[in-house]
Order: structure tokens, then sequence, then C-alpha cells
């Protein structure tokens, strides 16, 4: 249900930031409140026949809308940071040196394990989310077009 009204689920808005859009000091905001504040307390003293218990309550429920209606002059926004896909680019990096051609436990070396393993389809999940760049390192930093231009 929170998706549906807000667009993304909550976890991502619990990690959001809470920020006034216009520009206007925040200093300036609590200022403001307090003067109405200070205002209506003036006002509702003098002109109201109520009890001190209730024209208490009537100043405090006007001065609270008094406070919202200022904050929403504001422009209160929660600002969430959100991955959008093909917008972030990944570099996937091979170790193409000799160190790599070294067979291990059984007759793959580990450059191949490390080629089977991007080619079984972490590459593909990568693609759908991500722009992906190919590097391969071995003395020199190279740029690969495709898995298979390892050496």
């Amino acid at each position: 249900m929170f998706e549906l009204l807000f667009k993304y689920p909550s976890a991502v808005f619990s990690r959001g930031t809470f920020v006034f859009v216009n520009g206007w000091p925040v200093w300036l905001l609590w200022v403001a409140i307090l003067a109405v504040a200070a205002a209506l307390a003036w006002y509702v003293a003098k002109t109201s026949n109520f009890d001190k218990l209730r024209a208490g309550l009537v100043w405090a429920c006007q001065a609270a809308l008094a406070a919202v209606l200022l904050t929403m002059l504001w422009h209160p926004a929660l600002s969430v940071a959100t991955l959008r896909p093909q917008q972030n680019i990944v570099a996937v990096m091979v170790d193409d040196s000799a160190s790599m051609s070294t067979k291990d436990e059984g007759s793959s070396s580990r450059k191949d394990k490390a080629v089977s393993v991007l080619n079984s389809g972490l590459l593909d999940k990568l693609r759908e989310k991500f722009q992906v760049r190919l590097y391969r390192a071995s003395d020199h930093l190279q740029r690969m077009e495709k898995l298979d231009q390892v050496t």
C-alpha cells in the first residue's frame, strides 16, 4: 500500500533526508512561528471571554495551525536517492596477469574460473540495471568490448 501511495517502498524513505525546497533559511521559519504564536497569544488574551484553560487550548490550536501553514510555505520535501536503470556505470575488472594462468584444483586456471563466473549470468544481471564497462588488467589496464578478449 505504501508503494502505491508514494511510488517507492518505505525502506527508501527511511534513508531519505528532510529538506526545505524554497531556499529560505530555516531560522526564519522558527522566528515566524514564534512571532505568530506570540501575536496569537496576545490576541486570544485580549479578545476571548474564556477561562484560562479554554483560552490556552484555543491559542494552542491556532498556533499549531499557523505553524503548519508556515511550514508549508517553506515547501518541505523528502530527498530520496535511488538508482535508476542504465544511469549508473559499473566497472568490471578481470585480472589478466600471469598469476591468473596458474591452474588450481582441477584443469582450469583461475582466469578461466573468473570468466566462467561472469559468463554464468552475473554480467547479464548487472547489465539489466547498470551500464557495464569491462576491463582487463595485467601490466596495464585495457578496456574490453567483450569478455572473450581475455587472453
